[in-house]
């Protein structure tokens, strides 16, 4: 018994380091402290820049991390069914965000998945609030849906009208699930009231539809997936000079400097100072972005506080 223990220890301090020394009792340094110690030997040490450095050595975590999850899964697959369950029960004891990456990054999925009592409750006002403002939101849409279809009888150009017919049929799927009952809950992640990186919504659970259940709760059947999965092989050819002027090698390179911008306090590309700008979320997607998707289904139920 003491064997496994010890065994799902290695799998958690193996994670850690992967993670980039994100998860508490990992015994590795985030990238931060690695930074300290281990500053860029660049060859042209006249163009090198504060923000530069630490964006190269977060892209080096984050490619470390990418190389060896597959091993950190295997490890984890190959384990015994109560060492899951440790490793699973010390990710419930995370703050939402790094439980659910844990989760994905290890291969283990929503096997035992709890969140914490206040995390839900708070999360029951809100989508109570998203169910009071349905109607509007509803209406917003067939207005939308009015616009979009006024606008294909209009256009002829072939790009405009593939991007158009995409939006409207996502704007009527939409109106199909408000109007069968289906509530929907919009990301926090760009809200100013959403600071928080780790333990947030918005880099949580995101967006994601609920229904009412017969006791006045709600539950919401949610992939966890990113939609720049993958991004370093499937679309290079989008990442070039940007408006600034810099070159980017790929997605996650670009994601690396992105999360150096928010370490230094300078304004990203999206609301500073909101969990979407925040380093770590930043970080998970140049992770991610290095990496093939592997996504896992979960159910949340919220059941009314008490």
């Amino acid at each position: 018994m003491a064997d496994w223990f010890r065994k799902a220890g290695e799998i958690w301090g193996k994670a850690d380091r992967a993670l980039g020394g994100w998860l508490p009792g990992g015994g590795y340094g985030s990238p931060l402290t690695q930074y300290v110690k281990e500053r860029p030997d660049l060859r042209k040490p006249e163009k090198r820049t504060l923000q530069g450095d630490i964006a190269g050595v977060l892209d080096s975590a984050a490619t470390f991390a990418a190389r060896t999850r597959p091993s950190v899964k295997s490890a984890v697959e190959k384990s015994p069914g109560f060492v899951k369950d440790t490793v699973s029960a010390g990710l419930n004891q995370l703050p939402a965000s790094v439980n659910l990456f844990g989760r994905y990054y290890t291969g283990i999925g929503d096997r035992g998945l709890e969140f914490s009592k206040q995390y839900k409750d708070n999360l029951f006002g809100m989508v109570q609030e998203a169910e009071k403002a349905q109607p509007g939101q509803l209406a917003q849409l067939k207005q939308e849906e009015r616009m979009m279809t006024q606008f294909l009888k209009e256009e002829t150009r072939p790009d405009w009208k593939k991007n158009a017919n995409d939006t409207l049929a996502a704007v009527r799927s939409d109106i199909r699930r408000i109007e069968g009952g289906d509530i929907q809950f919009r990301t926090q992640a760009g809200s100013k009231g959403d600071t928080d990186a780790l333990g947030g919504y918005g880099t949580s659970l995101g967006s994601a539809w609920f229904t009412k259940t017969p006791q006045g709760g709600y539950t919401a059947n949610e992939d966890y997936d990113f939609v720049y999965a993958g991004m370093d092989k499937k679309h290079p050819e989008q990442y070039g000079p940007n408006p600034g002027g810099i070159q980017y090698a790929s997605p996650s390179r670009d994601f690396a400097n992105l999360a150096a911008e928010s370490l230094l306090g300078r304004a990203p590309r999206i609301a500073q100072g909101t969990s979407g700008a925040s380093p770590q979320a930043f970080f998970g997607r140049g992770v991610v972005a290095k990496m093939a998707d592997d996504p896992f289904s979960y159910t949340l139920r919220l059941d009314r506080p008490q």
